[in-house]
């Protein structure tokens, strides 16, 4: 723990428990919040959402006499009461973490997140995502927001478009000099802006916490103020409007895209009891981990081998229920891939439901290779996790967090290459 001025800052690592040291109407704001994020994260559903992936979740426990026990599950960010800021720190460490967010962003990004890394204190993932973001929607701005076609249907009092006949006819007979029409209206009003538009509302609304004066937050609402200038006669985004992708044209996009997702998706929460605030800034943290290793598997793997870039298409059991491997790996398929946020050791092995799964994709996929794909300390011997069941050859290759992340990047797509090959 650290202090700033009267404020009590601690440093917890996500899915660990850690003690702190509140009052009684503080800790009672946090049980607040505790109750209210449960019931948001039951009610939310994300882009694409498996439900098998780790689901979020705050739970706060009695401790030592005028402590606390807090846990945060599956998610990284902030969380502040009264005078406490409880930092969530990722747990396979922010350098690895944030090595893994950049690789779902355009691979030839000149600004990655790591660089902004120095101005902020250790462990404010939020003010990170934010900066990152914006650097993006930068970028968007000086590149040309681009425009669409949108389709128009309404009424009006001259012929323009595709005219509905019927309902003009209608019109006419009942007096009105209406005519219904259908015409396409070439328009910054497209999915991604109104998504970067929604996510800067997000950011300059930020609220003034007392968290707040430990970074420039100033700065970044300025910033957005700025940028929203931009996107201002924009409509608020579609939950549908998350399933936009790039392409070749708007690649440029790519960085403020991942950034406004993210933002869009924070589990955030306010509450008060008494005279203390509790709120919460959190980001789950299995679909940033998710999409990165997918990205970053599609664009280094040998052709031969290459991956899907987004999440692929449903798989269908013999009963009619649905299963979505996260990677199919060669066309014709020869491998399926199952990403697991999850730490390995020697004494922490892999668990047997997670084969089964795996199992389970590679038979639907008709494919003898699967592979399961997590983190690992130095002293997890994957070799002894490879082993054959059902007939399919498992292969558990993991991204090691003791080493530095550009290694630990190689020698992961080494691993991948190399069980790919046999």
């Amino acid at each position: 723990m650290t202090e700033h001025n009267t404020q009590q800052i601690y440093y917890l690592k996500e899915n660990q428990k850690k003690e702190i040291n509140i009052s009684n109407e503080e800790g009672k704001a946090l049980r607040l919040l505790e109750d209210k994020l449960f019931r948001f994260s039951n009610e939310v559903v994300y882009e694409n959402e498996d439900t098998e992936k780790g689901r979020f979740k705050l739970k706060i426990e009695p401790g030592w006499e005028d402590s606390i026990s807090i846990t945060v599950e599956n998610a990284i960010g902030q969380i502040v009461v009264g005078d406490v800021v409880i930092n969530v720190e990722p747990k396979i460490g922010s350098n690895h973490f944030f090595k893994i967010y950049d690789f779902n962003k355009n691979k030839y990004e000149d600004l990655t997140i790591s660089d902004t890394q120095g101005n902020a204190q250790a462990g404010d993932i939020m003010y990170l995502v934010l900066v990152d973001f914006l650097h993006g929607v930068e970028k968007v701005v000086n590149s040309g927001v681009r425009k669409g076609y949108k389709q128009i249907d309404e009424e009006i009092k001259f012929i323009k478009g595709r005219v509905d006949v019927l309902k003009t006819t209608r019109n006419l007979l009942s007096g009105r000099l209406g005519i219904q029409t259908e015409y396409e209206e070439f328009t910054i009003d497209t999915p991604m802006n109104r998504l970067i538009k929604s996510a800067l509302v997000k950011v300059k609304n930020i609220k003034e916490e007392t968290s707040i004066s430990l970074l420039n937050y100033e700065d970044i609402i300025s910033t957005a103020n700025r940028l929203h200038r931009h996107f201002e006669f924009i409509p608020e985004y579609n939950k549908s409007d998350l399933k936009v992708k790039v392409d070749r044209n708007t690649k440029y996009y790519e960085q403020a895209l991942v950034g406004a997702k993210n933002i869009l998706q924070f589990i955030g929460a306010s509450v008060q009891y008494g005279d203390t605030n509790a709120s919460a800034r959190l980001i789950k943290t299995d679909k940033v981990i998710e999409s990165g290793l997918r990205y970053f598997l599609n664009q280094n793997l040998p052709d031969r081998f290459v991956c899907n870039s987004e999440k692929p298409g449903e798989l269908l059991t013999k009963e009619g229920k649905i299963r979505q491997p996260d990677l199919l790996f060669g066309y014709p398929y020869i491998a399926t891939g199952d990403i697991k946020y999850k730490i390995w050791s020697n004494q922490k092995n892999i668990d047997i439901s997670d084969i089964n799964q795996s199992v389970t994709f590679a038979v639907l996929a008709k494919v003898t290779k699967a592979l399961v794909l997590g983190f690992s300390e130095s002293e997890f011997n994957f070799k002894r996790n490879t082993d054959i069941y059902d007939d399919i050859y498992i292969f558990t290759p993991t991204w090691n967090i003791d080493m530095d992340p550009e290694k630990a990047a190689e020698l992961f797509l080494k691993h991948v290459v190399d069980f790919l090959e046999t």
